[in-house]
């Protein structure tokens, strides 16, 4: 008997709760007038365009976080933050409190490990005339590749509806090995010049769901040239390839922003056809899919997971996966190549400290990834494993003043660092 009150009291307490908060009353505001409280750069237009409502509009707490999570989702702030003051008992001002970071930057940095070095200059500008348009020029000498490229993005809150376009030029030199039982087998080195755009999703009107793929092109060169790297690895034959590569992509979920940290989901796949410009030019076809998902827990915890492929029908050695660093951290570049790759990526990460002027992060994480040129055989060979942890020290109001090194370990290799400044 005692069970079945006890079983009754539970009922009703779930009941209840779940009553209450299906009932819960939500606080509206009729907006009347809006107040923009900024330190020094982004336009008001650039933030009003953000704001899912228009002066006039009664307005719920739901939309007015909504709102703010697209202001954060520009990435230009380092906080923000809102409070509704009455005018009236019907009327209200809105204050919206918006601290520009400094991304307005020239910079040198230097990252890598045993493996793989690499230091870069340049200049970068994410939010240009404070209207969200990113422009950046920099140069950068690797170990692997060295490179130089213009880039400039104009985002959606300047063009129509939700369309974004982006430019890009750029040279290198690189130099890629190939390995079989973790010996090199072979090398290839080449010049690339490229000249890229695209326009993303240009019939959004809103984050819900549309169908809205993203189009992109890429034109550009590959040579051979052997003075580019020293080695007794026997290396490819030489050629020069000219292609026009025509994308179609398109994504579905929605990553948020606060602060630096992210919440949500995204799921995007993309196709590549690869027109060839001459007889030396085989054409080609490229497939990629990837899939991310972040959880903030709090303002110190946040999990995160992803997972990346790609398989293209080339076989020239220019055009091929080569993992790296950036794919199963601590990995020797091309330890692991073919005309397929993967990786999967578990993160937690910890925000011990977060003011505007300084701020301490701890994560820790675990890496997979396998290449090989045969697509479904590779998911059944071992991947490549790392386990490692990164400490990184930055200013939130000045994000590219930051240090950070990573602790690694990957079986059998010795890259057990890496470190970005």
């Amino acid at each position: 008997m005692s069970k079945n009150i006890y079983l009754i009291i539970f009922l009703l307490y779930i009941f209840t709760d779940v009553f209450s908060q299906e009932n819960k009353p939500t606080e509206n505001w009729q907006i009347d007038s809006i107040a923009i409280h900024k330190n020094w750069r982004t336009k008001d237009k650039i933030i009003l365009e953000e704001l899912l409502f228009s002066i006039g509009d009664t307005v719920s707490e739901e939309t007015l976080n909504r709102s703010i999570s697209r202001i954060w989702n520009t990435g230009n702030f380092a906080s923000v933050s809102y409070s509704v003051d009455s005018v009236s008992l019907t009327n209200h001002v809105l204050i919206l409190t918006t601290k520009d970071a400094f991304n307005l930057v020239p910079y040198v940095t230097i990252s890598g490990n045993k493996d793989d070095k690499k230091v870069s200059m340049g200049f970068s500008d994410e939010n240009f005339l404070g209207r969200n348009i990113n422009l950046g020029l920099n140069g950068s000498i690797g170990t692997y590749k060295s490179s130089y490229k213009l880039s400039v993005g104009i985002p959606r809150q300047l063009l129509h509806k939700n369309m974004t376009l982006s430019f890009l030029a750029s040279g290198s030199t690189g130099n890629n090995f190939r390995y079989k039982n973790n010996k090199k087998v072979s090398a290839i080195a080449y010049h690339a010049k490229q000249f890229s755009g695209n326009v993303g999703n240009p019939w959004h009107t809103d984050y819900k769901y549309t169908f809205s793929p993203n189009f992109g092109w890429n034109l550009f060169q590959h040579k051979t040239d052997t003075s580019l790297i020293d080695t007794d690895i026997p290396l490819v034959a030489d050629y020069t390839v000219n292609y026009l590569a025509l994308s179609v992509s398109e994504s579905i979920g929605l990553i948020n922003r606060i602060r630096h940290q992210h919440n949500g989901y995204s799921i995007s796949a993309s196709y590549t056809a690869g027109i060839g410009l001459d007889k030396n030019s085989p054409a080609y076809h490229e497939f990629d899919f990837g899939a991310s998902y972040y959880n903030t827990l709090n303002r110190v915890v946040e999990l995160a997971a992803s997972f990346s492929t790609g398989y293209t029908t080339s076989t020239l050695p220019s055009l091929l996966h080569y993992l790296n660093s950036n794919d199963v951290k601590g990995i020797v570049n091309g330890q692991e190549s073919g005309k397929g790759s993967y990786n999967i990526k578990l993160n937690g990460g910890f925000t011990y400290l977060y003011y505007s002027w300084f701020a301490l992060e701890h994560s820790i994480y675990t890496h997979f990834g396998m290449a090989n040129d045969r697509y479904f055989y590779m998911y059944r060979r071992k991947p490549r494993v790392s386990l490692g942890t990164k400490i990184r020290i930055w200013t939130p109001v000045i994000p590219w003043l930051a240090a950070s090194i990573h602790f690694t370990y990957v079986k059998g290799n010795n890259n057990w660092f890496h470190l970005d400044i």
